[in-house]
């Protein structure tokens, strides 16, 4: 058995609901292992910490309001938030999102074919033309 279990079996036999053969196996773990047994002392001054306390007063009506709480939720409120989010935010700014990333996309496409000059050639510098084999070049 693990500690955990063995520490389960020490909050049973506290609450006296261990029987006579588990206790024993409980003793003779707890003889040997000294952190069990720091487990129980601090599980039983909890106990008569709990014991020496005075209860609190409850209301009589608490449980039935709980129940009732449970069994009948209240309705969801809607404030003025959700329309507002509704209508006012959640449609027209995606839409203006949209608007604006095909805006910025188009003229990044569209832009060469604005200004480029269609008459003019780039002009290839004179360094480059020289590393390119003659039988490459085009004849002028």
């Amino acid at each position: 058995m693990t500690h955990l279990e063995f520490q389960q079996q020490i909050s049973l036999h506290v609450d006296n609901a261990l029987g006579d053969a588990e206790s024993a196996q409980l003793f003779m773990h707890l003889a040997e292992c000294g952190e069990c047994r720091a487990y129980l002392k601090l599980v039983m001054r909890v106990g008569s910490h709990l014991a020496s306390e005075e209860l609190a007063e409850v209301p009589r009506t608490l449980d039935r309001r709980v129940f009732a709480s449970v069994a009948n939720p209240p309705a969801q409120r809607t404030g003025w938030l959700t329309p507002v989010w509704r209508t006012r935010i959640s449609i027209p700014l995606p839409a203006a999102a949209s608007i604006a990333f095909l805006l910025i996309v188009g003229s990044l496409l569209c832009y060469p074919l604005l200004t480029a000059d269609r008459g003019q050639q780039p002009e290839i510098p004179p360094a480059l033309i020289s590393k390119i084999p003659p039988a490459l070049q085009k004849p002028e």
